[in-house]
């Protein structure tokens, strides 16, 4: 499937809030997306709400700076994590809350080597968009926890604090839009495998959508 800008969207100029160092950000321009700073992510994490392996002990959230910019400016991400039983083992899901970061673009390294730029809309109930660099990425269906089938995600390569790393998720379609999201690293082994058809990548940058039977349709 094609991946140029999707979302519900076609990008306008984004409002990126008030401040004296803040300004309005259009990200529709190409140039205004190159800007966008390469992702350094730290997540913070209170110790105290660890166990022994160093993952939260119990639903609550991580905040992760170095990730989503409003034109240079960073934009502190939260996400929410999830405790999921199954099996006498515990599983956890992380998903980055889009209302923390409207209105902010992030550029980040993937697994294939390639550069996933993101954008997220400076509204309500916001669905980003999101381009790739690579003519072709190597998307894995991944096993999500609390999830009743697999998703077709592309992987971040960094492994951050409290192993995690960043993925772009529900990239199979079935009137979903995409999810950012971040996962257990060393769960990559026993939860992903290759898709079955890996998105190709587009360079239409005006809230394209997807191309191919297989792919996504931009939810409205």
């Amino acid at each position: 499937m094609r991946t140029g800008f999707i979302g519900a969207l076609v990008l306008a100029a984004l409002a990126v809030g008030c401040g004296p160092r803040l300004k309005k950000v259009d990200y529709s321009n190409p140039e205004a997306r190159a800007e966008i700073p390469p992702a350094k992510m730290t997540v913070q994490v209170d110790p105290s709400k660890l166990d022994a392996n160093q993952k939260l002990a119990a639903d609550g959230e991580l905040k992760v700076s170095g990730l989503f910019y409003k034109g240079t400016e960073p934009v502190e991400a939260t996400v929410n994590v999830t405790l999921h039983p199954k099996d006498g083992a515990t599983q956890r899901s992380y998903v980055v809350d889009v209302n923390s970061v409207r209105g902010a673009g992030a550029k980040v390294t993937m697994a294939d080597d390639g550069t996933l730029t993101v954008i997220v809309p400076d509204e309500d109930a916001a669905v980003p968009a999101f381009e790739t660099s690579n003519p072709n990425i190597q998307a894995m269906a991944v096993e999500l926890p609390g999830a009743s089938e697999p998703s077709t995600c592309y992987l971040g390569k960094e492994v951050l604090e409290t192993n995690i790393r960043f993925a772009l998720c529900d990239l199979g379609g079935n009137g979903k839009p995409a999810s950012l999201r971040f996962i257990d690293a060393q769960a990559d082994a026993a939860q992903a495998q290759p898709a079955p058809e890996a998105p190709a990548a587009g360079a239409a940058p005006e809230g394209a959508a997807p191309a191919g039977a297989e792919a996504p349709a931009a939810a409205k």
